[in-house]
């Protein structure tokens, strides 16, 4: 009879426990029902001016030391074209 009540008092913590935890604070007024192509969230806040130019000082300073222009895009490869007199093209199988 004890094993059957400890099991019972077991089960009904365990049942407690997980219906509790479905109530937190941060669950409440969450977006369950999603549709496609539309942001159901909070509006965004616009950004102050110096906000703005904060992270665009931020953004200037993650370039390259050697172009400034703070992109990818303008960087020239880093890795030479082999030279076609060398064997190493043929080895390679490229035409």
């Amino acid at each position: 009879m004890t094993r059957l009540r400890i099991f019972t008092v077991f089960g009904a913590v365990a049942i407690s426990a997980v219906v509790l935890a479905g109530c937190r604070a941060e669950e409440q007024g969450r977006i369950t029902q999603y549709q496609p192509g539309v942001y159901l969230g909070k509006k965004d806040t616009e950004l102050s001016q110096a906000k703005v130019r904060a992270l665009r000082l931020r953004g200037a300073k993650q370039g390259s030391a050697v172009y400034r222009s703070g992109g990818g895009a303008a960087r020239k490869s880093d890795v030479r074209k082999p030279s076609p007199g060398s064997g190493r093209l043929r080895k390679q199988g490229n035409p």
